[in-house]
């Protein structure tokens, strides 16, 4: 008995950890679109690389004022999007390192 009680506990604190770092990652996300929406560009991004296995996103790289920078946003399972497409970002003017796509529903343009 004291070893499922030691199974039980070892298996909610492993899925209590999953769910505090999923949690603290997606509020961190919500701040650095939040920051985006407060001083940004628009631009233009090729899609370099497109993920659809353990959850659906493309790399995107885009230049701004000579630098090149590589970012990644989530898209929609049903996306055609290919790499070598092009994409619309929205980016940060003061952290251009920090964008977010077309296809994010908080991109509003």
């Amino acid at each position: 008995m004291k070893d499922k009680i030691k199974v039980f506990l070892t298996l909610a604190i492993v899925m209590a950890g999953i769910y505090f770092v999923a949690t603290k990652l997606t509020d961190i996300r919500d701040e650095d679109i939040e920051f985006i929406n407060t001083d940004y560009k628009y631009s233009k991004g090729v899609v370099t690389k497109k993920s659809v296995y353990k959850g659906h996103s493309i790399k995107v790289k885009y230049v701004v004022e000579g630098k090149v920078y590589t970012g990644s946003d989530g898209i929609d399972a049903g996306n055609k999007i290919r790499e070598g497409d092009s994409v619309d970002i929205k980016y940060s003017m003061t952290k251009p390192e920090l964008m977010i796509t077309e296809f994010n529903e908080q991109f509003k343009k």
